[in-house]
């Protein structure tokens, strides 16, 4: 059986995180307690999490083994040629991800993203330089080959971290030569209609599904209102869509009339829920591609461990470094 590869296509920040007891008010200026500095980038956190996903946790006796599956994985994305994107590259293919598709763009900085943290209760405000992300071209517009290092892959995954226009023809490309796709459009913008039936999977939380089914996001408080915004993607072609709610689970859909909801991880110590989002997108895939593999589809199993890779990443600080393994999802 050939070896199943997933492209990856998304933005790749540089994160400043700053734990504090609250968030500041307007016009007030306050202390931090921590500054930490991690590799993030919606993109890269997914990438990693993909890898991850689907291998256990290497240890001092895997030196000389085969601790690898054979799923392999490729991260397209832009850097500036700064200190920060010499940084990024390492981090990813020190993680196992191939970075021949990162592109470096001259005279220009790498996505940079401040992330405030409040201590108490985990939750994270994100304000974004996106830099390099936004010069990002593929290296041939009509090939989907090209984001995986001249093989075709199995799964593409875009991100909106890099410009609305590309990832679209990204998706069409990829659509036209049937290869499937699943999209997490954050940070959300408006997609042309047409954009949706390229889509195998559409993974988005209640922010995200309020601004592009055109609801307010206090209409979506309930199951009702979660089986009518996924129905309208749905409609306009989406195979599968995924909600995530945070604490409430997600919500799950599909063309062919499955849908439900899988609940939340349970006493879960929430640390920090950057790239909480992240690590579940990389999951499902993972847990896509590997069933596809068996010829079967159940997408509640593949929420629930996304779920579970979830509470996870919460429990600790950054997105990259809190991504688990799969011996610490499925253990």
């Amino acid at each position: 059986m050939a070896e199943p590869i997933i492209a990856v296509v998304g933005g790749l920040n540089m994160d400043l995180i700053f734990e504090t007891d609250r968030m500041p008010e307007i016009g007030e200026s306050m202390n931090c307690s921590t500054l930490v500095s991690f590799p993030g980038g919606k993109g890269a956190n997914t990438a990693i999490a993909t890898f991850r996903a689907s291998r256990s946790r290497p240890t001092s006796e895997d030196k000389g083994s085969d601790n690898k599956s054979n799923l392999r994985v490729y991260m397209n994305g832009a850097v500036g040629d700064d200190d920060f994107g010499i940084a990024l590259k390492m981090k990813l293919q020190q993680q196992g991800v191939d970075v021949s598709g990162v592109r470096t763009i001259n005279n220009e900085r790498s996505g940079t993203c401040v992330v405030i943290v409040e201590t108490e209760s985990g939750d994270s405000r994100n304000i974004a330089y996106q830099g390099a992300n936004l010069k990002w071209t593929p290296r041939e517009h009509n090939s989907v080959e090209c984001l995986a290092g001249g093989a075709k892959p199995d799964l593409v995954i875009a991100h909106l971290g890099v410009r609305r226009e590309e990832v679209e023809r990204v998706l069409e490309t990829a659509h036209r030569n049937d290869v499937e796709t699943l999209l997490n459009p954050s940070p959300a913008v408006y997609l042309v209609n047409s954009t949706y039936k390229n889509l195998t999977h559409l993974v988005l939380n209640e922010t995200e599904a309020a601004l592009l089914s055109g609801r307010n996001i206090d209409e979506l408080n309930d199951l009702t209102a979660w089986q009518e915004a996924v129905e309208d993607f749905i409609q306009l072609g989406v195979k599968n869509v995924v909600v995530t709610l945070g604490a409430k689970g997600a919500y799950y859909a599909t063309s062919a009339g499955d849908k439900g909801v899988v609940d939340a991880e349970k006493n879960v110590k929430v640390i920090d829920t950057t790239g909480a989002g992240d690590t579940f997108v990389g999951n499902y895939a993972t847990e896509y591609i590997r069933q596809r593999q068996l010829n079967q589809w159940d997408i509640s199993k593949a929420v629930a461990r996304a779920c579970k890779a979830s509470a996870r990443t919460v429990e600790r600080l950054g997105a990259q470094e809190s991504i688990p393994w799969a011996d610490e999802i499925d253990g």
